[in-house]
């Protein structure tokens, strides 16, 4: 036949033979496994002079068959263990790292950083800068005169509630050393508002139709459209009727794009430029009340001392800031806030960090080892989650929440034992066995056996302060104690981070059930600051439900949040 005659001809070109492995090839391959985290998209750094940084750095590039040439030696010597000073990162090893790879023509193509044993954990807190200084008088400022703008609001909203009780008090005089002065100011004209809007509504009918045309453009003039909207809706029909022919949906939706201008300029809240445009766009829809809260949040980010932070998680930012922030960032790439158009629209992206680290040289490569064989043959055992039995409204209660739902969630859909506690005592390892994933709280930087914990086991315990060191066999923090146990993944604070820097289980494990994302992949999803004082520990290419997965992506990407993490990941070109 013709056909056998053609490829025939082909026989003799073996050229025709690559292409066709290579297009089979594309054809059996699983389209996720062609943007999953390789090792070709990794660089580990290591401290030159350590021995054992390059002897962790030397064995897991070989594991892993990374290139050599991803291996980036930095000579730290002004250093201990645990610290380094603000501009020594900022200049010896930041910076240095940026300039490595695009010598070597990595910059795009390397997605994960790699931090080793003798890579410091922590960066010394920073001091505002000179320009920080100057930005920060003239907010001061600002501050006065709205403060003044403010009080003349108030007299103005008493003599429209001549009943209503003015704030005990005299106000304070205006002093630029005074710094609670515009808080105060706001304070009262917000009380003597309320008392105005009180006072409109118990009017008659008729008074109400006279004073509601000269209140509306005070209110406005004060609260702005925004401002406006939110009244309406707490205090009901009567600033309704007096509104309603200021189209209130259409005020409503323009008010809700305008916010979402806020949050993209709020991601890179460190450049002036957007500090700037978010009080113009504070007092364009908020009014005086929305720029003087804007310039609150501004002194209080420009006066921040004393913050040490994560090493790795300011790395995270190493494409996107020359001198890490005053303030932690939200992370562009935290999944409940991720849209793809934060990429269309040209904001950096964010690096993924992982740490491998731990009390000896010997120790890290025992958890690259078992990482790497428990990957092969699967991790079997049970989920563990230790919640305390909290249900009210605040956000303690709200993060317990959160882990009862994470245990709901994966024992109805997933392929995996569940263990949830709810009561205020912790789990005890001689009733938790074969203990393969566990999230729990809080016993802070105080280790209990909770779990007999199963070589290869990922979890992290929701607490302050468990990962203040890596390299002390005495700690009694969490992660270093969860290491030397068997876990191999790992997260912890390297100071007070408060609850909301912490990755949310009900994403964070779920993903990683799935075989579909590595543990740096889900790390770095599931993280909502970045600049700020959380770390991941554990081989960043550890993915161990790969072949085994106890979730079906399908199953999964029919919750929407779920399915954005497959979009993301496919976005950046993972």
């Amino acid at each position: 036949m013709r056909v056998s005659c053609c490829s025939g001809s082909f026989r003799s070109r073996p050229m025709y033979w690559i292409f066709l492995l290579v297009v089979l090839g594309c054809i059996m391959q699983p389209a996720s496994l062609t943007w999953a985290l390789t090792p070709r998209q990794i660089a580990v750094i290591v401290n030159g002079n350590i021995p054992g940084s390059w002897q962790v750095a030397r064995y897991y590039i070989k594991a892993r068959n990374i290139p050599a040439t991803h291996l980036i030696v930095l000579n730290l010597t002004n250093h201990n263990v645990n610290d380094v000073p603000a501009a020594y990162y900022t200049l010896r090893i930041a910076r240095a790292i940026r300039e490595i790879l695009r010598q070597r023509h990595l910059a795009t193509q390397i997605k994960c950083l790699v931090t080793t044993y003798g890579i410091p954990l922590r960066v010394e807190p920073r001091m505002p800068s000179a320009d920080n200084m100057r930005e920060l008088a003239s907010v001061e400022t600002q501050l006065n005169q709205c403060a003044g703008e403010l009080r003349r609001g108030t007299a103005q909203m008493q003599a429209l509630a001549p009943a209503a009780t003015a704030p005990a008090g005299p106000p304070p005089a205006p002093a630029q050393h005074q710094p609670s002065y515009a808080v105060t100011e706001l304070a009262q004209f917000r009380m003597a508002a309320s008392a105005a809007i009180q006072h409109y509504q118990h009017l008659p009918a008729a008074a109400r139709r006279v004073a509601s045309h000269k209140f509306l453009k005070l209110l406005t003039t004060y609260f702005g459209s925004g401002g406006m909207a939110s009244m309406i809706h707490v205090h009901g029909h009567s600033l309704k009727a007096m509104a309603q022919r200021e189209s209130l949906r259409t005020q409503r939706a323009w008010v809700a794009a305008e916010m979402q201008k806020y949050q993209q300029l709020a991601v890179h809240r460190d450049q002036l430029a957007n500090r700037k445009k978010m009080r113009l766009l504070q007092f364009h829809v908020f009014g005086l009340v929305g720029l003087t809260d804007e310039l609150l949040a501004d002194r209080t980010y420009l006066s921040q001392h004393g913050r040490s932070t994560a090493l790795d998680n300011d790395l995270m930012m190493l494409w996107y800031h020359t001198t890490p922030p005053l303030q932690p960032q939200v992370n562009p790439d935290y999944l409940p806030l991720w849209h793809e158009s934060s990429l269309i629209n040209g904001s950096p992206r964010a690096m993924m960090v992982s740490r491998l680290d731990g009390l000896t040289p010997e120790m890290v490569i025992g958890i690259i080892r078992t990482s790497v064989t428990v990957q092969h043959h699967g991790l079997h055992g049970v989920a563990y989650f230790d919640a305390r039995g909290l249900h009210s409204t605040d956000p303690y209660s709200i993060f317990d929440h959160d882990i009862r739902v994470t245990a709901r969630y994966i024992k109805k859909n997933a392929a995996i034992n569940v263990v949830l506690n709810d009561t205020p005592a912790l789990l005890q390892a001689k009733n938790c066995p074969r203990a393969a994933l566990y999230c729990g709280w809080y016993s802070v930087h105080h280790y209990v056996d909770s779990c007999q914990w199963l070589p290869g086991c990922v979890g992290y315990h929701v607490a302050s302060f468990e990962l203040t060191t890596l390299h002390n066999p005495a700690d009694t923090g969490w992660c270093i104690n969860m290491l030397k146990h068997g876990v191999v993944g790992t997260l912890g604070a390297v100071a007070e981070p408060y609850l909301q820097a912490f990755p949310k289980p009900s994403v964070f494990f779920p993903l990683l059930l799935s075989g579909k994302f590595t543990q740096s992949e889900v790390y770095f999803l599931t993280t909502p600051e970045v600049g700020w004082r959380i770390a991941y520990v554990g081989d960043p290419l550890y993915n161990p439900f790969k072949h085994d997965p106890r979730i079906a992506p399908a199953e999964l990407k029919k919750t929407p949040l779920f399915a954005k993490a497959f979009q993301e990941i496919k976005a950046l070109n993972y």
